[in-house]
């Protein structure tokens, strides 16, 4: 058992923090952000410290996980370049056999090495892509970029066709709701007038039916 009185300096804590924090990731696998900070301030280390170093550890693994992709990602087309250039250099060692078994045996003429020397080329270029195979890479995510700018571009026109197509639907819907008003103050107003005149007319049968006055 620990004796209560023993002290123990800023460094000796940190260390019995961190193997406490080893033993404890061993027993539970995992342990929260809050119990992280709680045992930090127990132990007396400051939370911006802390904070500090949790970002640290954040930016580490976000690298880390770059750095893996990349690889992966190097290697995926490392692979995929190999097997083209397998299949090239088959292809190169049938057709430039096929040319030097015809010069040879039927014209006599040493003709065969210019598209010997001209397949070799290209595929000495297909071997430069399986030993630096980032160039092919590079390629592939510039066209990724141009194809999403295309993307994007064709929506934000969609977008702007159907604003546009909408506003005219507003301004036309807004015309046909004032014509209904006009009509509708127009009717109201013939019915107006017409009740006027009615009575208008009803007066004047009372007066002629009432006769002149004696």
């Amino acid at each position: 058992m620990s004796d209560p009185q023993v002290k123990y300096t800023q460094e000796e804590i940190n260390e019995i923090i961190k193997r406490a924090l080893s033993e404890q990731a061993v027993n539970e696998r995992v342990l929260s952000h809050a119990e992280l900070v709680e045992i930090a301030a127990e132990a007396g280390i400051e939370r911006e410290a802390l904070d500090r170093a949790t970002a640290e550890l954040a930016q580490a693994r976000s690298q880390e996980l770059s750095r893996r992709d990349e690889s992966r990602e190097i290697a995926a087309e490392r692979t995929v370049q190999l097997k083209r250039f397998g299949a090239s250099a088959v292809t190169f060692a049938v057709l430039n056999g096929f040319l030097y078994f015809i010069a040879t045996r039927f014209t006599g003429g040493t003709w065969y090495v210019w598209p010997l020397l001209a397949s070799g080329t290209l595929l000495a270029m297909q071997l430069r892509h399986v030993i630096f195979p980032y160039d092919k890479i590079l390629q592939r995510r510039r066209r990724d970029e141009k194809r999403c700018e295309r993307e994007r571009r064709r929506a934000a026109r969609a977008a702007w066709k159907q604003k546009l197509f909408e506003g005219g639907s507003a301004v036309t819907q807004g015309a046909k709701e004032f014509e209904t008003v006009v009509q509708s103050g127009v009717a109201a107003l013939l019915k107006i007038v017409t009740r006027k005149l009615e009575e208008h007319v009803e007066r004047a049968e009372k007066r002629r039916d009432r006769g002149p006055r004696v």
